[in-house]
């Protein structure tokens, strides 16, 4: 049942381990879609990871290579940062790269943006706050993540959709969805951008049977699962279930590349 299609635990730092870290960024990397270093970096923050390139000269060559590290609940690097090398190539700079080619490619063939424009598109339309906005995309299995200066000027906004698994800048939505968009409906230090983010859990999302705004239609839930597991086959890693994304505090999101 849906109960199985559970997204990631999100890093708690008691001590940093290598496990941990593990555990979270291989099933994001090979299952979710992305298309720039900005948008793996968007999706990672959601379980408290944070992940920064190097770049470098060995032998006289040079060398891109990624740091991986927990976060706090504010947003703080915390522990000792650890090499994408010791994860496997799939989570190094290579690996990534070559997942976010295909991942430009899947999103054009598969039509993946059309779910989460519709759902932007319509809680935009229809919320009055950055509350009701975040309530009514999460209605849709959707996370999104606003990245404010000091000064609370909306600067990034990305779109996490759980149901195709898909990161979009709003950019990518089209330029109605921009950061400049958004700063000018929700932008400023207001309280409700430090309200707790929620948990987004796919099975409390197609569960839900009495809210008011989300359809019954069971063409919702049928198209979920043409989503998780598309051509098994070909992309077996896409399919695996994910373990459960626990809730989390509000914070501020690090500039994105």
């Amino acid at each position: 049942g849906l109960d199985n299609y559970l997204i990631p635990k999100r890093v708690v730092y008691r001590g940093l381990t290598k496990k941990q870290i593990a555990s979270v960024i291989k099933p994001l990397a090979s299952m979710y879609h992305f298309q720039s270093m900005g948008e793996y970096k968007a999706v990672l923050s959601l379980y408290n990871i944070h992940v920064e390139e190097l770049q470098d000269e060995v032998k006289g060559k040079p060398y891109r290579g990624l740091l991986y590290s927990a976060m706090d609940g504010e947003g703080n690097k915390v522990g000792n940062p650890l090499k994408s090398s010791i994860f496997g190539k799939s989570v190094g700079y290579d690996g990534l790269e070559k997942r976010m080619a295909t991942s430009t490619e899947r999103i054009k063939a598969k039509n993946l943006k059309a779910h989460t424009l519709k759902a932007v598109s319509e809680a935009k339309q229809r919320c009055q706050s950055e509350s009701e906005f975040r309530a009514k995309l999460r209605q849709q299995g959707i996370d999104v993540l606003f990245r404010r200066n000091d000064e609370g000027r909306i600067y990034g906004a990305t779109f996490i959709d759980h149901t195709t698994r898909t990161v979009l800048n709003g950019s990518r939505l089209g330029k109605e969805y921009s950061a400049n968009v958004f700063n000018d409906l929700y932008g400023g230090n207001r309280e409700q951008a430090q309200e707790p983010i929620q948990d987004t859990r796919l099975s409390d999302v197609y569960n839900t049977q009495k809210s008011e705004d989300f359809s019954s239609d069971n063409s919702v839930t049928a198209g979920l699962f043409s989503v998780l597991m598309p051509e098994p086959e070909n992309h077996p890693k896409e399919e695996q279930p994910l373990p459960r994304r626990k809730k989390k505090k509000k914070r501020r999101y690090g500039r994105q590349m």
